[in-house]
């Protein structure tokens, strides 16, 4: 039997990010065995396009582009006309992971007939999805307007991340004072620089492994090199494979990252996680992650001080680490076989 079809629906650039494509990546890893597997998108940078390749049966470039604007500036005025009416007879699941995916959209992919599945975290748009995928932890579900048939899915059991993220820890943990920073694919703000400037003063940690992207401002990745190339203490780390990222996060104690994905994946791997957000859409993850005593929050990093950091540090005590929590992949996988071969 031919394997139902699987369209993925996400954008990203330099300014949105990526964290959406990447998102949807993480699922495709996840599905792969079962679904054909086909992303959507309008042209991006090749690289993103190269990425999306491994994880995906077919890609689709859209024709025209977004207006793209950061997720605080996104209104409901920005929803995008539907522009999945020729890619779908009615028998696809359909994954829509980003903020121009308004309601209109979404009952345009219902009237098709297909099933329709939500990424969110901002719980602001009516949704018509059959499921909505929400993975910060301690979400009140109330929030949320839908339509009757729609089911919820929140928290950490329902955390979308790739395979090797879900892998079993190493049989024996070397304790050691690394640390792992990751603060998003194009960190437009900046926040990397001005983190490594305070942390690399600090006599508790001894090697910080930097997580950078070709999307940097050239900048700021100007001043990594050549910090980098003044302290046999300072690694930068580019286009790694997510087992070669879970292999390095493993070699780490602490994770210093940004309220995403990033910081589950961080906290999978039993890291022990200080985090800040520096748009709103990070906001239910970070109040999550702080409210269960899983991180130590940093604030907006758009505002981070020494002192902040130092504060955090003196909470270390307070925070967990996520040894102790095995997560897994299944949930996430039950919430496809509900929709069965051809169902409307």
């Amino acid at each position: 039997m031919a394997k139902q079809k699987l369209l993925l629906r996400a954008d990203g650039n330099n300014l949105i990010g990526f964290g959406h494509v990447y998102r949807l990546l993480a699922l495709a890893d996840l599905l792969t065995k079962n679904y054909y597997l086909v992303f959507a998108l309008y042209r991006s940078s090749d690289f993103i396009e190269v990425e999306i390749r491994k994880y995906c049966d077919e890609v689709l470039i859209l024709p025209g582009k977004l207006p793209f604007k950061t997720a605080d500036e996104i209104t409901a005025s920005d929803e995008i006309d539907f522009d999945l009416n020729d890619l779908l007879s009615g028998n696809e699941i359909v994954v829509l992971d980003g903020y121009y995916f308004g309601t209109r959209y979404q009952q345009a992919i219902k009237r098709k007939g297909c099933k329709l599945v939500c990424i969110d975290d901002q719980a602001v748009n009516f949704f018509y999805a059959d499921a909505v995928i929400n993975h910060a932890p301690g979400i009140d579900e109330n929030i949320y307007k839908t339509a009757p048939y729609t089911k919820l899915f929140t928290g950490l059991d329902y955390a979308i991340l790739r395979q090797p993220f879900f892998m079993p820890f190493p049989q024996t943990c070397k304790i050691t004072s690394d640390v792992f920073i990751s603060l998003g694919g194009s960190d437009y703000f900046q926040i990397t620089i001005n983190l490594v400037r305070f942390l690399k003063h600090i006599d508790q940690f001894r090697t910080l492994h930097i997580m950078c992207s070709s999307s940097f401002p050239e900048e700021m990745m100007r001043e990594l090199l050549l910090i980098s190339e003044q302290s046999d203490h300072i690694k930068l780390y580019q286009n790694l494979t997510a087992t070669e990222i879970v292999v390095l996060m493993d070699r780490c104690t602490y994770a210093f990252v940004s309220a995403s994905t990033v910081l589950l994946e961080a906290y999978a791997r039993g890291l022990t996680c200080f985090t800040g957000f520096y748009v709103n859409n990070q906001l239910f993850i970070y109040n999550g992650f702080l409210n269960e005593n899983r991180a130590a929050g940093l604030g907006n990093l758009k505002e981070l001080k020494a002192g902040i950091i130092q504060q955090a540090l003196s909470k270390i005590g307070l925070t967990q680490t996520s040894k102790k929590v095995m997560l897994s992949k299944r949930n996430l996988q039950h919430i496809f076989q509900q929709f069965n071969m051809g169902s409307n």
